[in-house]
């Protein structure tokens, strides 16, 4: 079976420890999180080794991202996707996910954008670690990225199953770049333009039976890994759940993804 992985933040109510305990006793395999805090991702490192999670991917900082394909700005965004590379490397994650564009007004591909990021994945390589891209709401960065490196190098397709309900206006990217996916980001929304709402499968409108075919016609093997809005103070989405049940019903929810793509 698929192994199965949820999203860690520092700020979840519960509290991280408390939140990684239960994910590990309910039966998730994996985890990720998001920037380049290197304190918390040496902490989060630590207690998944104790609890025999596996820290899959560490999602790289994203708000800044347009400024790659500029020339002025490339260089600082690129220090900062190779600061996520070394942080990867120093705690054992060997996935650095990355966006390549933000928002709907965003910069074309650029010399200067491919020169920086061929910097980045030099930097990668050499210290063993797979860059995965993931889908936006642009298709032509993420075509020309996955067709300048090929199947032979350190870039990968993460497919964002979410965004691509509320971004693609009907796109399918499974079929564009499914034999380059290496990680997923499964969540659920209303199918509403621009509205990212991070739900936890089946809580949308979301079909993921069309997702459980398209995984199996693409013969995608690795983690089904969740990217849900936890509960925060900042979001109150499921705040009204125990660190148990939010646990179990996230759980329950990837699980049937599994069993709805393996059957």
């Amino acid at each position: 079976m698929k192994d199965v992985g949820i999203n860690v933040s520092h700020d979840i109510i519960y509290g991280t420890e408390r939140y990684l305990e239960c994910i590990a006793s309910i039966g998730f395999n994996s985890i990720f999180t998001c920037g380049n805090d290197r304190d918390f991702i040496s902490y989060v490192n630590k207690k998944c080794i104790s609890l025999g999670l596996r820290y899959e991917t560490l999602h790289a900082p994203f708000n800044m991202i347009n400024g790659l394909w500029y020339e002025d700005s490339g260089k600082e965004v690129t220090d900062i996707l190779k600061n996520s590379v070394e942080l990867a490397e120093d705690n054992g994650i060997g996935i650095v996910i990355t966006h390549l564009s933000s928002g709907e007004i965003c910069p074309p591909v650029t010399d200067a954008g491919l020169k920086y990021f061929d910097e980045l994945v030099n930097f990668a390589a050499k210290k063993n670690i797979t860059l995965a891209v993931e889908n936006q709401r642009k298709l032509g960065n993420i075509a020309m990225i996955l067709e300048l490196y090929g199947k032979d190098s350190n870039v990968a397709f993460c497919w964002d199953v979410g965004h691509e309900k509320c971004f693609a206006h009907g796109r399918e990217y499974m079929p564009l770049f499914g034999d380059r996916c290496i990680t997923t980001h499964i969540h659920d929304n209303n199918m509403r333009y621009n509205v990212d709402e991070h739900l936890i499968p089946f809580d949308g409108n979301i079909d993921f039976r069309r997702t459980a075919e398209l995984l199996k016609q693409y013969n995608y093997d690795k983690t089904l890994m969740l990217e849900i809005d936890l509960p925060t103070e900042m979001s109150d989405k499921y705040n009204g759940l125990s660190v148990e049940q939010f646990t179990q019903k996230a759980f329950a929810a990837v699980n049937r993804l599994r069993i709805i793509s393996e059957y």
